[in-house]
């Protein structure tokens, strides 16, 4: 069952609050009781959430659901999507929507930049103000993830993920949203993810995009089934492993525990645009930054649970991951 974060909901509900609508009344139109609101870290069914956003999308004729200085006219996202979907890549259908938005709106300015491997949809609210929950901004970069996903019909794993505010009491449903490496108070939003991505053909037809948009939001807003992908699976055990040191596995005994020989599993890691070392370093770089801001351990320590023989190592490493080394990265943090 697909679900949502109570945050979201309340969010949804404050964008409209915010353009004069009635919580209580957007609640009894989508039959959702308040008792299902309590919890802060509660969820509800994913249906709440679409019914809501597609009646905020409607009351108020605003694709930006209030959540901008202008509003967006309703029908723009899927005049984009049409737009887009005759192209012969991926690059040339995001380069193309970024475009359609970018010429009819100041209030969303995207670019789609590469790097090395990498590549990036950058986004800029001029009025962040607008959202203060980051309710819609966060909703954008799922908008332009999964839309890419399903147009060449398939997942793009992400490599990281820029928020431009402080981590939020819900940072742990970013995880699910964003299934990345996070950074927080940084200059601009950003997604990145292999390029390679970049070269793959949309395969979608003018019928299911017709299917896809009479369905929306549900499967742009909502979070899918258990995530099957062979990276979120290694990730999910070196996060897991019992004991204080992280230990990870040689990649020929990796292969043995999916049951495959190491050059499918190697295979399926690069049709996923990720390799085994990609995921040991996100994973420990991860690690790093739990156990030195929030359980506030020293280098030596960390480094030790990380593996490294000595902290100069980790210190290179970690300078590699984050652009700083971890004593800098922690009086920046401090500073924050």
């Amino acid at each position: 069952m697909a679900t949502v974060h109570n945050h979201y909901i309340r969010a949804a509900l404050w964008c409209a609050k915010r353009q004069g609508f009635s919580e209580v009344e957007l609640m009894k139109r989508i039959g959702l009781e308040a008792a299902q609101l309590e919890s802060v870290e509660g969820r509800t069914h994913g249906d709440y959430m679409t019914r809501l956003v597609q009646v905020i999308w409607s009351e108020l004729g605003d694709e930006f659901m209030g959540c901008t200085e202008h509003p967006c006219k309703s029908g723009a996202f899927a005049f984009m999507t049409r737009h887009v979907i005759q192209y012969d890549s991926l690059e040339a259908a995001l380069e193309q929507g970024i475009l359609f938005y970018n010429l009819f709106t100041n209030d969303i300015q995207m670019r789609l930049v590469q790097h090395g491997k990498r590549a990036c949809i950058e986004i800029e609210f001029t009025q962040p103000s607008f959202d203060p929950d980051h309710y819609f901004q966060e909703f954008w970069m799922v908008i332009w993830h999964r839309f890419a996903s399903w147009l060449i019909n398939q997942k793009i794993p992400l490599i990281d993920t820029h928020f431009t505010y402080s981590k939020p009491y819900y940072h742990t449903e970013l995880k699910y949203l964003f299934p990345c490496r996070h950074k927080f108070n940084q200059s601009v939003l950003k997604i990145s993810f292999s390029k390679t991505f970049l070269t793959q053909s949309p395969v979608r037809t003018q019928h299911e995009l017709s299917l896809f948009l009479k369905n929306s939001p549900v499967n742009l807003i909502t979070i899918p089934g258990e995530e099957l992908s062979y990276q979120r699976r290694i990730r999910s055990l070196l996060l897991h492993h019992e004991g204080k040191e992280l230990k990870c596995p040689s990649f020929v005994l990796l292969a043995e525990f999916f049951n495959m020989s190491p050059q499918t599993l190697r295979r399926k890691l690069q049709q996923e645009g990720s390799s085994y070392s990609m995921l040991k370093d996100a994973v420990k770089c991860d690690l790093a930054i739990e156990k030195l801001v929030s359980q506030r351990l020293s280098v030596s320590e960390v480094a030790n649970m990380l593996g490294y023989a000595e902290p100069r190592s980790f210190s290179r490493a970690f300078k590699g991951w984050t652009g700083v080394t971890p004593t800098d990265y922690m009086k920046l943090k401090h500073k924050t």
